[in-house]
Order: structure tokens, then C-alpha cells, then sequence
């Protein structure tokens, strides 16, 4: 009968867990510096959604983006200014812009499908904000009635 070596099942263990911190490690956001201001952008899946939580400390302006459904949205055309001066124009990767900026004021203005939402924000010096931009539910937009008494979309 063979016998195992003691220390296989270390080297086993071993293996399993630098296999693992590789996959932890890949899901790290990368931060992209364009014009001074540095930003990551992603959160599909629960590993970048647990790695957006950690390095959230080191953005000033936190933005979510989602349908008023509840459902994240990706693909979401932003563009951040201060004044007349664009400080940022991004596609985003996921439902979270993460941003450092200078203390100020800022207008958010964020594209999706056809449909802008604005909000106007104050970057304070010492903390950070969140900002939620919510749009309709993507699936009902466009929905049109044919008949005045016909039942609205969702009642029945």
C-alpha cells in the first residue's frame, strides 16, 4: 500500500492559497490618473463590489449609479465639471466612479441611454461624498400607452 508524503498535503495547502490571493488581487481596482484627478470605475461582481468597499477611503466623491428598480447600471457616460472647466469624462465600467478631486463645486452629468441626470454637488475638504444617480428602469422607458383607459405599465 502506498503511503503519502507528510508534505504534500502543505504543499497542497500552500498552492490553494497563492492561487486565491492571485484571484483577490486581480479584482483590486486600478486607479487612472487623467488631468490631475485620479478615479477607478467597475463593481460587477461581489468581488470588485468587496474592492470598491476597501479603497473607497481614498476618493472624496463617491458616485452609484442605478435604475430606480434597484438594478446597478454600467456603460454610463459621466462627466464631472467645475465652472466651465471639464475635470472628467469617463465611460464607466460598472455601477461606481470613485473620484479624488479638489475641495469644490461640482456638476455631475451622467449619460445613459438618451437620458441625462445632473446634480450639482460640494466636494467638502476633509470628508467625502456619496452621490446616487437613479434613472428610470431601463426595460419600462419607452413604453407607450395606445388608448387613454388602457391599464398603466405595472397596474393591472
Amino acid at each position: 500500500m502506498a503511503t503519502l508524503s507528510p508534505r504534500l498535503p502543505t504543499a497542497l495547502l500552500i498552492a490553494c492559497l497563492l492561487a486565491s490571493s492571485h484571484v483577490f488581487a486581480q479584482t483590486d481596482p486600478t486607479p487612472v490618473e487623467r488631468n490631475g484627478v485620479t478615479y477607478v470605475t467597475g463593481g460587477v461582481g461581489e468581488d470588485e463590489v468587496l474592492a470598491f468597499r476597501q479603497v473607497a477611503p481614498k476618493y472624496n466623491l463617491r458616485i452609484t449609479l442605478a435604475s430606480k428598480s434597484g438594478h446597478y447600471l454600467s456603460d454610463v457616460n459621466v462627466k464631472i465639471t467645475s465652472g466651465p472647466r471639464a475635470v472628467l469624462e469617463v465611460q464607466t465600467e460598472g455601477p461606481f466612479l470613485f473620484v479624488h478631486v479638489p475641495a469644490g463645486h461640482y456638476r455631475i452629468a451622467a449619460l445613459y441611454r438618451h437620458l441625462t441626470e445632473t446634480k450639482d454637488v460640494v466636494v467638502p475638504a476633509q470628508r467625502a461624498i456619496d452621490v446616487h444617480l437613479y434613472w428610470d428602469d431601463p426595460d419600462r422607458r419607452g413604453v407607450t400607452l395606445i388608448c387613454r383607459r388602457c391599464p398603466k405599465p405595472g397596474q393591472q
